[in-house]
């Protein structure tokens, strides 16, 4: 069974797993998922958190391109869409507070994941 730190509100979370997640060593490359998938934060509870029955999971992800991607994802029972933008605004407003016309791409998965993700630099890295 998974342990994942609880917290008694979504901005509590979020202080705690945005401080951990945007700290650039724990950011993972998008070509370890396949090699190592242990480390990817559907297995690694250290990139998840619980609010209640409401898990919340977050990665700051590098493609091979050298592009930088943020992503969070929310599952609870009955979550919608909907739902889940209103969590994601109250889990951002501390540290990347929405604004008009951001732009988020939005997934459901099989396993009922709600995932927003969106570029978290403006340009690709370079080496």
């Amino acid at each position: 069974m998974l342990s994942i730190q609880e917290h008694a509100t979504t901005e509590e979370a979020s202080i705690d797993l945005l401080d951990f997640i945007l700290q650039p060593s724990n950011w993972l490359a998008a070509i370890r998922r396949e090699t190592d998938p242990a480390i990817w934060p559907g297995q690694n509870t250290l990139y998840q958190r619980r609010v209640g029955p409401l898990r919340i999971c977050a990665v700051v992800e590098i493609s091979t391109g050298l592009e930088v991607s943020l992503h969070i994802a929310f599952r609870a029972p009955g979550l919608t869409p909907v739902k889940a933008a209103d969590h994601l605004e109250s889990f951002l407003k501390q540290r990347l507070p929405l604004t008009p016309n951001s732009e988020w791409q939005v997934e459901v998965d099989e396993r009922r994941w709600i995932h927003f993700s969106r570029r978290y630099a403006a340009s690709h890295l370079t080496a």
